[in-house]
């Protein structure tokens, strides 16, 4: 159920990272350490996160190619993902950017009674049309697309691993095993080591290592196996086998869920958990998207319109906007009871992400032993200049923007000002100062780390090549979100989905004879777990 997601986040699926204390953000949470989700489980993070199909701008993949990697324009990876997508809503679609014979299915949940329509209206006055934005332009507000198989989550491991993990001779899936180390000879991966119930394994590699831990723990593997900065290597007595930035560039999305509608005449899903669950097996909410979610709109405040967007607006809709928002996201006691005055049966949480941070953090490791966790340290609204908390107050005024809206009007749709507990006292109420500080207190990560082994053509700024490769390394690479150089105007799950296609063309040039790159895609109208998508 996408509609769980958040609760899992507190459960043996998630991993239970918390940040290092930050100096400029997370204030409002519990010792200034955002709490930081990442998957536990077959199908990592795609398991327990939002579940949000948000690819990003086109802008953002010529900016990749531009920074010297050749293949990763726009228009290079349109198909890669086109290839794993089973689109299966029609309205309102671009349908020459979509794909609709994968494994993977995309689906829009039903609208939110009231809400949905009176979100999308709103926008529309401000001037936001109603666009594709997985389409042609992200200049505008969509119903959300989510990675959704009827009425449950399509997970990376629902799509591409659970329908063929008995059919497949050599694909070998091994639980509860923990990985230690890349071994290395010569500078050339030949394996890895892990740790099995209690017992020292190893895995050999005839061909090549691919590495995808995610962004938090690929650089820890890394390091641990002497790839990575010298000076952190030395500091923890791990031999270097080769000196590249590894855990450097962190980049996260900020979210910021602060800015709340009432909606005086109606009530949404004032029923029991049961009857929830009962809706759900009808694909029917508030069980079907996650956190009650429905509408996505983009914003630009520092460009034309059709350049990368800074600012990101989605909506939390009932049940789930209520105290438990202060729980599910790690703040302290005084912020949770702040959140309780939220009526979780007539209001709407207005969620303010910003795409591009110009904040970098890093990923570093507090010993040479595997089983510590690595120290995972965004380093939130320290940008110099200051835009990234700027850029985020223009965000919190476009969502107060509704307010004047006669869609809401006509809805009896009024802001909602819930107390700040370190703001209220110092600050005048809805001032830029009190929003500042509000932003500072209850701003936190939407769990999207990319770039800690970014790609590029120089080792001295980057970790692997635009095929993926480590510099200095044979037969070792990389697919997960940490090698993305700079960040996406959406959601990475799509994005990590996106580069494992590419990257299976890339080994598949390499290890195989008379290779043509999509010839699997090319079934004519398989059923998405058609085993013909595998082989």
């Amino acid at each position: 159920m996408l509609g769980i997601s958040v609760y899992l986040h507190h459960s043996g699926l998630n991993w239970g990272y918390n940040t290092t204390r930050q100096r400029f953000g997370c204030q409002g949470s519990r010792h200034q350490r955002c709490f930081y989700p990442r998957g536990h489980v077959l199908g990592g993070s795609s398991v327990i996160n939002f579940g949000m199909y948000v690819r990003g701008n086109h802008l953002d993949f010529d900016k990749w190619e531009s920074l010297g990697n050749p293949g990763w324009g726009y228009e290079d990876i349109l198909p890669y993902f086109r290839k794993p997508e089973h689109a299966t809503f029609t309205d309102n679609i671009d349908r020459e950017f979509h794909g609709f014979n994968g494994p993977q299915r995309v689906g829009i949940p039903e609208e939110l009674p009231y809400m949905s329509e009176a979100i999308i209206r709103a926008h529309e006055e401000i001037g936001k049309p109603l666009v594709d934005y997985n389409g042609a332009t992200q200049d505008g507000v969509s119903n959300l697309q989510f990675f959704m198989d009827r009425n449950v989550r399509a997970s990376t491991y629902h799509a591409f691993i659970d329908p063929i993990r008995h059919l497949r001779k050599n694909l070998h899936i091994s639980t509860r095993s923990y990985v230690t180390k890349v071994l290395l000879a010569h500078k050339r991966a030949y394996g890895v080591e892990f740790m099995k119930d209690g017992k020292r394994c190893v895995a050999m590699a005839k061909r090549e290592v691919i590495l995808a831990a995610g962004a938090v723990n690929s650089p820890q593997i890394l390091m641990l196996s002497g790839i990575g900065p010298s000076e952190e290597l030395i500091k923890h007595d791990i031999e270097i086998i080769e000196d590249l930035p590894v855990g450097k560039n962190l980049q996260d999305h900020l979210f910021f869920p602060g800015v709340f509608y009432r909606w005086h005449e109606h009530k949404f899903y004032d029923m029991s958990i049961l009857e929830r669950a009962k809706l759900w097996t009808e694909n029917q909410r508030p069980l079907t998207p996650s956190l009650g979610q429905s509408a996505i709109s983009f914003f630009n405040f520092e460009g034309p319109a059709d350049s990368q967007p800074e600012i990101e607006l989605f909506f939390f809709g009932p049940p789930i906007v209520s105290s438990d928002l202060a729980f599910i996201f790690g703040f302290d006691q005084e912020h949770m009871d702040a959140f309780r005055a939220l009526d979780p049966t007539k209001d709407l949480c207005v969620n303010i992400e910003l795409l591009h941070p110009r904040s970098r953090g890093t990923i570093t490791l507090k010993s040479k032993d595997p089983r510590d966790f690595p120290l995972i340290d965004p380093n939130y609204f320290s940008d110099a200049e200051g835009k990234d908390i700027e850029n985020m107050y223009l965000g919190v005024l476009a969502a107060l923007s509704f307010n004047g809206t006669e869609a809401f009007r006509s809805q009896h749709a009024e802001l909602l000002v819930i107390p700040f507990p370190q703001c209220d006292y110092k600050f005048e109420i809805l001032s830029k100062p009190w929003w500042y500080c509000a932003l500072r207190s209850i701003a936190t990560t939407l769990f999207h780390p990319i770039g800690t082994t970014a790609m590029g053509p120089d080792p001295l700024t980057s970790v692997v090549n635009h095929e993926l490769k480590v510099h200095g390394i044979q037969d070792l690479r990389v697919v997960d979100a940490g090698i993305m150089p700079d960040h996406v105007s959406g959601h990475p799950n799509a994005g990590v989905v996106m580069i494992a296609e590419k990257a299976a063309d890339l080994i598949k040039k390499d290890h195989v004879r008379a290779y043509s790159p999509f010839e699997y895609s090319s079934h004519h109208n398989p059923h998405p777990y058609d085993n013909s998508y595998f082989k």
